[in-house]
Parts: C-alpha cells; structure tokens; sequence
C-alpha cells in the first residue's frame, strides 16, 4: 500500500505542476496582448495639452496736482492748482477729465491748449495717448476765483476719466475715436 500512495501523491503534484504552468502561461499571454494593445493605442493616437493663461488689461488712473493748502485769498487773485492725469494701469489709455465749481465764476489760468483740447461736452481731452507709467501734462496752472462768492469758500472740484486707446490690438486712430467708441457702448 505504501507504493500505491506514493504514486498517487507523485501524480497529484504533476497535476499541480501543470495547473500552475497553465497559470503562468496564461498570465504571460494576458500581459502580452495588453502590452500590445496598450502599445498599439498609444502608437495611433496623440495627446498634447496647451496652457495659455490670459490677463485682462485694465486702465487705472488718478489725478496728480500740485495745490498748496488752502489759505485765504482775494477775489481776482490767481491761486497755484497744477493738475495731470498718470496712468497706473497695465494699457495705454486716453484721458479727460472735467472742471466743477461750487459756486461763483472762476478761471482757469494757464490753460493747457496744445496738449488738451476743449470738447465743449464739460470735458477736456488729453490728444496724446498715455503710456503705462506716465502722466499727462497739466490741464492748467492755477485758479483765479471772478467777483465776490458769496460763500466763504469756494469748491474746484476736478474729475477725470480714461478710455483704453486700443480696441483689441488696434490702436485708435485719435482720442476722438477712442471716446465715440466708449460713448456708443463699445460699438462703433
């Protein structure tokens, strides 16, 4: 009996043999045909990924002047108001800006004519466009309050505004073009 026993531990291991090379074969055929269907896709097909990351440009401005503190002073004498516009923003841009008084007549002494022009719309229009960094030239020199208010003191209040002077990648022709776009709602 004891032969008899051993021949048939003897044949369960060969079948063992044989199940696990089964195993292993099917497992290396498994392997194969993924390698070569994985391998085939990425040999047909191409990927590539672009990031492109876009800034808006934007005007940012602000009024620079040059005033001394107020102190009194005489009807129909000139008081110092220097006043330019400076781009701090990221695009070139036009500028305008508009004069308002509280009350009385006053004038405005040293005009600006050759930089600014009058646009008899309440504005004054700087011509020239305003690179990043840089400011206008004043608008005026000084004040000189007409008469006698009847406040005791009289308001100059300066307000100004700015346009991009591109649309898209043109650049406007003038300050003119520039503002007839902006006053239409951005269609010209």
């Amino acid at each position: 009996m004891p032969a008899c026993r051993k021949g048939r531990m003897h044949m369960r291991k060969k079948k063992k043999r044989r199940t696990a090379g089964i195993t292993v074969g099917c497992g290396i055929c498994v392997l194969t045909l993924f390698c070569a269907v994985s391998g085939t896709s990425a040999y047909l097909t191409d990927h590539e990924e672009r990031i492109n990351q876009i800034t808006a440009g934007y005007n940012e401005t602000g009024i620079e002047e040059e005033f001394p503190t107020p102190t009194p002073a005489a009807p129909g004498e000139t008081i110092v108001k220097k006043v330019r516009v400076k781009n701090y923003g990221a695009v070139p841009c036009y500028i305008r800006i508009s004069v308002a008084v509280s009350e009385g007549s006053v004038t405005l002494k040293g005009l600006n004519t050759t930089g600014w022009t009058d646009g008899k719309d309440g504005y004054y229009y700087y011509r020239n466009v305003v690179e990043p960094g840089s400011s206008t030239e004043d608008l005026f020199a000084g004040v000189r309050i007409e008469g006698n208010p009847e406040a005791d003191s009289v308001t100059v209040t300066v307000y100004e505004e700015s346009v991009q002077a591109f649309d898209g990648t043109v650049l406007y022709e003038d300050y003119q073009k520039a503002w007839e776009y902006y006053r239409g709602g951005g269609s010209a």
